[in-house]
């Protein structure tokens, strides 16, 4: 069954099935006004859509994903996917919605036909409902909100992310690399390795999946992708950590500052706690501010083992946002 079969919308609300790269404009510009509105300014482009679509894994594009619309105007749309994590299988609702449109009368019948639709993917594998929202953080009561909408359909606050800004690039701390540990300009034919390690540095913690292809491609093959700025550190033949900066010149140039992501921070697990990471990002910011930024940004897991979100915020990190992962059992 199509997925677009599966939703009773509101009146006034049409469903139907995705037409391919077509459909990317729409739907770039329709993430970008959701992740602004929940404190997300990070802007993504067809190009990106096009890119990230032509190697998707974990859904299929002839079922499973559904443009929502009003008076033929795009105004939500859906990508339920399965995830096959090391403790579960996450069954992930993905509904981006203008904001216009963000409430309850839309929400739970999106919800529910997202849902509905993850059955399919269900096995003898224990499985949960995994989604994302925008929150005021832990401890606080969210209220008329995606995170309200989702505790009230029996999601819990699984995890918790943050997005953290440093306001300038001035008074960048001068942190060194351990003895032996050196930072080497990257060679094309290294890049995959390099993506690799980063996603093994992950394994054993929450949501750990096995890297793919499309894994490989958002970053290899992402417009903004310069890997002049990328800082990997090497011991030997053993990259040991790595920062992958970027500058999105469409974002800046549409919001008005002059900003860079300094992202996909990682530490082999050998090598952790020995000032790895702090000397990695702090040369990220030195490349950034020698390509004309004033400020950067990144996300950060608040339960890192690692302790990140407190190496962030003393390289003078500020806490943005939050948002919370939550899951409920399939």
């Amino acid at each position: 069954m199509h997925l677009a079969e599966r939703f009773s919308l509101p009146e006034g609300y049409a469903a139907r099935p995705y037409a391919g790269p077509d459909d990317h404009p729409a739907m770039a510009g329709l993430l970008n006004e959701y992740r602004l509105f929940t404190g997300d300014p990070e802007m993504v482009t067809a190009a990106q859509f096009d890119q990230n679509y032509a190697h998707l894994t974990d859904c299929d594009p002839e079922l499973d994903i559904v443009m929502v619309e009003q008076d033929d105007r795009l105004v939500a749309y859906c990508r339920p996917t399965h995830d096959e994590v090391t403790e579960a299988t996450d069954l992930v609702v993905f509904m981006p919605t203008l904001p216009a449109h963000l409430d309850e009368a839309l929400f739970h019948p999106l919800a529910d036909g997202c849902e509905q639709h993850l059955g399919k993917w269900i096995t003898d594998r224990p499985a949960r409902y995994r989604g994302y929202a925008g929150h005021p953080g832990p401890g606080i009561v969210a209220v008329d909100c995606e995170a309200a909408w989702l505790e009230a359909r029996g999601y819990e606050a699984a995890e918790w992310g943050a997005s953290l800004r440093r306001p300038h690039l001035d008074d960048i701390p001068d942190l060194r690399l351990p003895d032996g540990i050196e930072v080497r300009p990257v060679q094309p034919e290294q890049m995959r390795d390099i993506v690799a390690a980063h996603h093994e540095c992950f394994r054993g913690e929450w949501g750990f999946s096995e890297i793919d292809e499309r894994s490989f491609s958002h970053i290899i093959d992402d417009p903004y992708r310069d890997e002049t700025l990328w800082q990997v550190a090497w011991d030997g033949d053993t990259i040991v950590g790595q920062v992958k900066p970027f500058i999105n010149h469409d974002e800046n140039a549409a919001r008005g500052y002059l900003r860079g992501y300094t992202e996909y921070i990682s530490t082999h697990h050998e090598y952790r706690n020995r000032g790895i990471a702090g000397a990695l990002l702090t040369r990220a910011l030195r490349a950034i501010r020698d390509r004309g930024m004033t400020e950067a940004v990144l996300g950060v897991d608040t339960n890192n083992p690692g302790g990140a979100f407190q190496l962030y915020t003393k390289l003078g990190f500020e806490l943005q946002t939050y948002e919370a992962v939550y899951t409920k059992p399939a």
